[in-house]
């Protein structure tokens, strides 16, 4: 059984319904919650399978979350318009890279990596490591700078520690998807909830919501109240497929 989080006042409820029902039309049991603490102690209890968090207002449920598991962040699961696979961008919560800036980046691609041992997701991760700019714009501005001598490091440090396709090319996402990278790592948690906004609300592009990392593996999918009904339904196919 899955749970999806649902709140009647919010005005995409029939959005979430749509998926509700289509899942129950292909023999998917999921079940429809409206309180935050009982959809995320089911999750961390094993009673269910997996939770999505639907038209649940964040501001409700990832305090809580936070409260049971500790620090985490977000990975969105989009579809790459240039092959039709999946990838993972992360970070795409606003407050998800903090001063720390090089350990959060670390432990994302440390969180990711642990994640993906444990699935059949991909079957080789090519890390993509953005910054603010080319390679070539080096020293046009310090906050530029900043942030290609930072994605160097990492692209350096997880190089060195793990035996994965990591890189840094700047700021050009559009490349890093034509090759087929399937791990996206955003300069800041803004820059990636734009990235996001752009791709899959403005423009389109197929997803499955943002797959919970932390410390703690934890199969719980964080959606956005904006998404079409074919987001929640691909939400609850994702963590049904997973290992």
């Amino acid at each position: 059984m899955y749970l999806m989080g649902i709140d009647y006042r919010n005005k995409n409820s029939e959005e979430l319904l749509k998926a509700y029902r289509k899942l129950l039309s292909e023999g998917i049991e999921v079940e429809l919650v409206e309180d935050p603490e009982e959809l995320v102690d089911a999750v961390l209890r094993g009673e269910v399978l997996g939770g999505i968090r639907g038209t649940l207002s964040s501001s409700e449920v990832i305090p809580y979350l936070r409260e049971c598991i500790g620090r985490f962040y977000r990975a969105s699961i989009l579809r790459n318009p240039f092959n039709r696979e999946y990838f993972l961008l992360a970070p795409v919560g606003i407050d998800e890279i903090g001063e720390e800036s090089f350990k959060d980046k670390v432990t994302i691609i440390e969180y990711i990596l642990d994640f993906l041992r444990n699935s059949d997701i991909f079957r080789d991760v090519k890390i993509g490591v953005l910054s603010g700019g080319r390679p070539s714009d080096y020293g046009r501005s310090e906050r530029i700078d900043r942030s290609i001598d930072e994605a160097l490091e990492v692209v350096r440090y997880i190089g060195k520690k793990y035996n994965v396709h990591i890189e840094h090319r700047g700021i050009v996402l559009e490349e890093y998807l034509k090759e087929g990278f399937n791990v996206i790592l955003a300069p800041d948690g803004i820059s990636g909830n734009l990235i996001f906004r752009s791709l899959a609300l403005v423009c389109g592009v197929e997803g499955c919501g943002a797959l919970v990392l932390s410390k703690k593996r934890i199969r719980f999918i964080d959606t956005s109240r904006s998404g079409t009904w074919d987001r929640y339904y691909n939400s609850v196919k994702f963590l049904k497929n997973l290992r």
